[in-house]
């Protein structure tokens, strides 16, 4: 795209340019793993082989064979995440001067905590045959900036939740096989702004006294939706002390029912800048689990987990228009990434059960593409977890996990015709890390395992 195409075509092009990124995946390098406090322990080694309690539905549905009676699990996890940005810098594209930026550059954290809470519920129809239900959020997202900071233009807030609604079904085929399955129900809910400089585009567009930096806006993005998918899983015990199990959970793709605003839109590009409805396309993974538990001992159990998010399928992000201007699209080029973990549970008494383990969670984004909204890095989980029974019907569980995260750069750079051309060059180095605490409590009614 170049300038003079750009004069041809004024609000299709500026709505691309300045929308261009605004809605992420509601994964984004963001896939959660708090459904289950008491697995968090051990980080979520062997969760998909079946873990203490039923929370370990979420990951594979055929471990619920391996509880009798019928059984409530409630919780929390409260994350604290910090994307601490350091030696940034930002100016403008050449065309528009090249000059720097003004804003805060020092002492930024995009990290937001957040409070996510969980509920699975367990009916033993029989001996083989159960019913379950899980309430969670698979995939989130939270980054707040101050507006004067350097990189306003390519973020301010990003906020969105995903609520996740699955009954269960599984069946004990033989003493050695079990299946199940799923539907999911998942709402997406998502709200994110970016400054927009529009004295930088109305000096493009040769507006009388329009000076980059001179005239700030705001870009507002909105958008929900529900969307179905499903997941199945299969649990081999070829002993009373080795458990295998492998699930998969569908892909589910989004067309998010919006609109798009806009403040402090000067009046000579009112016409260009106008609000409406917009269709935010996102696209959730699949993901594929394998994992595997062995009673070493009556009181130690080890575990592994690896896991595979096919996050390759999101390759861009594309945002449709209710007044039928051109699509805005984004490229995204991320790759697939595992999620790594051994995990050992010690139960000393009749009471106590211990945790602990260790993991190796990919991003799945890269230097290159990554924004100011997500930025995601390898990061390497090292977690503690506890549990108390007070009765045979009656336990509490409360996990801590410090994950430790690699530095990520940002590298976005200003093209002529490319999506940051308004937006400015931006670079630095993020310093993440996330802690999490989380609880929950679990009633069983009914026949119990021994």
């Amino acid at each position: 795209m170049t300038m003079s195409i750009a004069r041809s075509h004024p609000a299709a092009v500026l709505l691309a340019v300045f929308l261009a990124g605004a809605i992420p995946a509601p994964a984004s390098g963001f896939q959660l793993r708090e459904q289950s406090p008491s697995a968090q322990g051990n980080c979520f080694a062997g969760i998909s082989a079946g873990g203490s309690d039923i929370g370990g539905m979420f990951f594979n549905v055929a471990t619920l064979t391996r509880f009798q009676g019928h059984e409530l699990v409630g919780g929390f996890s409260q994350v604290q995440p910090s994307a601490r940005l350091e030696g940034a810098s930002a100016s403008r594209a050449t065309a528009l001067g090249g000059s720097d930026i003004a804003g805060q550059a020092e002492g930024i954290d995009a990290g937001v905590g957040a409070t996510l809470p969980m509920l699975c519920a367990l009916w033993s129809l029989g001996p083989d045959l159960k019913l379950g239900l899980s309430l969670n959020s698979p995939f989130g997202l939270s980054s707040d900036y101050d507006r004067p900071w350097i990189g306003r233009y390519h973020a301010l807030k990003s906020s969105m939740t995903v609520l996740e609604l699955a009954p269960s079904l599984a069946y004990r085929l033989s003493p050695r096989w079990s299946v199940g399955g799923a539907p999911v129900a998942r709402h997406v809910d998502a709200k994110l702004t970016n400054a927009v400089d529009f004295g930088a585009v109305g000096a493009a567009f040769h507006v009388p006294g329009s000076v980059p930096g001179g005239a700030d806006g705001v870009a507002t993005v909105r958008g929900q939706r529900w969307g179905l998918g499903w997941k199945a899983g299969a649990l081999f015990e070829p002993s009373a002390t080795l458990r295998f199990g492998a699930a998969y959970q569908s892909a589910i793709d989004f067309r998010l029912k919006g609109d798009v605003s806009y403040q402090g839109v000067p009046a000579a590009l009112a016409g260009t800048f106008k609000d409406g409805g917009a269709t935010p396309c996102a696209n959730q993974p699949a993901t594929a689990s394998l994992g595997a538990a062995w009673d070493a001992t009556p009181g130690l159990t080890l575990q592994a987990e690896a896991a595979r998010t096919f996050w390759s399928r999101f390759q861009e992000i594309r945002i449709l228009f209710a007044s039928g201007q051109p699509d805005s699209v984004t490229p995204e080029h991320w790759r697939d990434s595992w999620f790594l973990a051994l995990g050992l549970t010690w139960r000393p008494n009749r009471a106590w059960t211990l945790r602990t383990g260790l993991a190796l969670d990919q991003t799945p984004s890269t230097d290159a593409f990554r924004t100011p909204r997500i930025p995601d890095a390898q990061r390497t989980w090292a977690s503690l977890g506890a549990g108390y029974a007070f009765t045979r019907a009656f336990s509490m569980d409360l996990a801590y996990t410090h994950i430790f995260a690699k530095d990520s750069t940002l590298q976005l750079q200003a093209t002529q015709g490319g999506p940051d051309f308004f937006r400015g060059n931006l670079s630095g180095t993020y310093k993440n890390k996330v802690d999490i605490l989380a609880l929950q409590a679990r009633c069983r009614f009914g026949r119990q395992e021994p």
